[in-house]
Formats: C-alpha cells, structure tokens, sequence
C-alpha cells in the first residue's frame, strides 16, 4: 500500500512540474508576442529601419517601449500600447536614459537602482525610475521625459 502512495505523489509532482514549466513557456511566448506585434506596429507607423530595443512598460495602462531609427525622424522612442495605439518621440526632444539616471542619482540619492523605463501616463511621456531609497523602500519615481522634472513619486515598505 505504501509503495502505491510513493508512486501517487511521484506522479502528482511531475504533472505540477511539468504544468509550472508550460505555464511559463506560455508567459513568455506571449511577451515576446507582444514585443513583435510593437515592433511591425512602429515600422508599419513610422517606417523605423533600425530597432535598437524594446521594452516593457506597465503604469496606468501597458506599453511596450521601441527605441529605433527612421530615416524621416532620426533616433526615436515609439510607444505602443492598448490597440496598437502609438506615439512617436523624438530622442533629441528629452533626457537620454543616463541623463535621466545622472537626474535621479543627484537630486534623490537611490541607495540601489533596479530598473528605469520610458512609459506613458494619462498622455504624459514619463521616464519611470524605480530604486531603493535610503530606508530600504522600493520608491518609484515618474518624471517627465523632456526635463525629468516629477510627475509623480511613491514608495512602498516591504515588511517582514
């Protein structure tokens, strides 16, 4: 009987292996969906001849962030989200990543940085800057893409 029990949560464990693997499988499958159905967004749009990057952006609502060249425009930023909706800015008319960096390093002091992204919020280019502060909190801080200036700041406590 007991051999049977063994053999029971065996199986019982790969089938929930097994699961856990294809479910991540399907995760990825659809970013990197998405992340293609953004890049045939923006050349179709904006006829972009060269895609640097593309990256993932979930504030108010989801984007996915291509950084490319077109020949019409130069360096760009086109940002797609809900419906394929999309918005061309120009890299020239606001802070570079590493400006926006150098911005947040000198006037807010991240202890430990953990990602910086360029997004959208209610129609607002915004560089999003996500570190920890000096208290150990994730403090995520929105500044506008021209300036860097704050559109908005919050932080959150993780407790033990």
């Amino acid at each position: 009987m007991k051999k049977w029990w063994v053999v029971l949560v065996i199986v019982c464990a790969a089938v929930l292996f097994w699961q856990g693997i294809s479910l991540y499988r399907q995760i990825l499958s659809d970013k990197e969906a998405g992340q293609s159905t953004a890049v045939e967004a923006a050349k179709d749009e904006y006829g972009l001849s060269r895609i640097d990057s593309v990256d993932y952006y979930h504030g108010n609502q989801a984007y996915e962030t291509v950084k490319g060249t077109s020949e019409k425009n130069g360096n760009v930023f086109v940002l797609v989200g809900p419906k394929n909706k999309t918005k061309l800015v120009k890299q020239s008319d606001g802070l570079t990543e590493k400006q926006m960096k150098a911005y947040v390093d000198r006037n807010l002091n991240p202890k430990k940085w953990v990602a910086l992204r360029l997004g959208m919020e209610h129609d607002q280019v915004v560089w999003e800057a996500v570190y920890l502060d000096a208290k150990g909190r994730h403090t995520f801080y929105y500044g506008y893409f021209e300036n860097g200036e704050r559109y908005k700041k919050y932080s959150i406590k993780e407790e033990i």
